[in-house]
């Protein structure tokens, strides 16, 4: 049996952009864009290597892209879903970093609060210690005093 071996269709960066009729930063800007979501071209030689499914990709890319309240994100990320490129795609990019840079804030705003209630605590209870003693001192004061003026009741008589 014979078989047919078809090899398929390896285009550069120049000349996908050609065949979408985008400049080439445009294709270099939706690439980096499917990047950050995983998506990855093959690389033949150290140059990207478009396919023919690329090709198709990026078209549907261009398509749904220039709907007028689509922004780019959102257009690679539907464009990713349609096609099985990456399981599970966040649903929204900007959200999902704004989290991760949230978390570590959070977590060193509880410290700072346990820090300053450790603080506020420890403080509370110096000043009830000192106004404890300060009530004994006057106590103590008050106690000789009138030791004194029981004293000297006997020696005025």
């Amino acid at each position: 049996m014979l078989r047919v071996i078809t090899a398929e269709a390896a285009y550069t960066t120049e000349e996908l952009a050609d065949i979408l009729g985008l400049p080439i930063s445009t294709i270099r800007k939706y690439n980096f864009h499917f990047a950050k979501i995983g998506v990855q071209f093959t690389k033949k030689q150290g140059r990207l290597a478009y396919t023919n499914d690329d090709v198709t990709i990026f078209h549907e890319l261009k398509r749904i892209y220039a709907h007028p309240e689509m922004t780019l994100e959102k257009a690679v990320i539907t464009v990713a879903k349609k096609f099985n490129l990456v399981p599970d795609t966040p649903s929204n990019i900007s959200t999902k970093k704004q989290t991760l840079s949230l978390e570590p804030l959070e977590i060193q705003m509880k410290e700072i609060q346990s820090y300053i209630d450790a603080k506020f605590e420890e403080r509370e209870r110096q000043l009830i210690s000192m106004a404890r003693e300060i009530r004994a001192l006057k106590k103590a004061q008050q106690q000789k005093k009138s030791f004194y003026k029981w004293l000297k009741t006997f020696f005025e008589k």
